[in-house]
């Protein structure tokens, strides 16, 4: 009985961290701004929620920045 409830709290915590994973990145989709990149690096526009963030390695974020609302550096 008692390994049926570890097994069970196991499959409980998995199922939870699984989908807080994916509500990160869920429904953003990041657009560049050609007209505000500069030779540093790029700059994002979320369609989905408005955030913009400037990216120095030329790759949109990995994660939705729907809470933080970054401004990007001048």
């Amino acid at each position: 009985m008692p390994l049926i409830l570890v097994v069970a709290v196991i499959v409980l915590v998995w199922m939870i961290l699984t989908f807080k994973a994916r509500q990160r990145l869920k429904d953003c989709r990041w657009r560049e701004n050609h007209a505000k990149d500069t030779p540093e690096g790029r700059y994002f526009i979320c369609m989905n929620c408005g955030a913009e963030t400037f990216a120095a390695n030329n790759l949109p974020p990995p994660v939705c920045l729907r809470n933080t609302r970054r401004r990007p550096r001048p």
